[in-house]
């Protein structure tokens, strides 16, 4: 060698790595940020509401499907899936799933709001069990699928001492 030095080699690559870590650290963060937000506009939490006040909320929403039953009814305090259908059996229309929950103990009440293009991500059943309330581990399991066939409407109303929770869809 005549005293020069051979040319470093760059390691373009650790800068590639670092540059698809920091890119997928930054994902993960703004996904994490448009979760909370997501979740924060859709739930609604008033405090203070008496039992007399959050009474006709219930009343308001199954005026709307008179004389439908819930999807899901307790029967003898478990769980069971109405198959006898709805009001209107038109698959894939719905577009949001709501829940109205009343907290007799701390008096609030709370209300949320779902897009069914989110729920149609769910693969598999969704499980229905507490311990708690008595029912076994199994508990009820339906599909998203049931819920569009049993068209707008209650899904599920559990009346407890602790307070009240509906769920329905439109």
């Amino acid at each position: 060698m005549n005293g020069e030095e051979a040319p470093k080699k760059k390691k373009t690559w650790l800068w590639i790595l670092l540059g698809v870590f920091v890119f997928f650290v930054m994902l993960a963060v703004g996904g994490v940020i448009v979760a909370v937000t997501f979740f924060r506009q859709s739930v609604d939490i008033t405090e203070h509401v008496s039992p007399t006040t959050a009474s006709p909320e219930f009343d308001a929403i199954y005026s709307k499907f008179a004389g439908q039953q819930p999807l899901i009814q307790l029967v003898d305090g478990s769980p069971q899936l109405n198959t006898a259908g709805g009001m209107d059996n038109r698959v894939g229309q719905l577009t949001t799933l709501h829940v109205l929950a009343y907290n007799s103990d701390e008096e609030h009440l709370a209300k949320m709001s779902l897009p069914f293009w989110l729920l149609r991500l769910k693969e598999g059943p969704i499980r229905l069990s507490a311990y708690s309330q008595g029912w076994d581990d199994r508990g009820v399991a339906f599909r998203v699928v049931d819920i569009e066939r049993h068209g707008p409407g209650i899904v599920v109303d559990v009346k407890r001492s602790e307070g009240r929770m509906l769920v329905w869809a439109e």
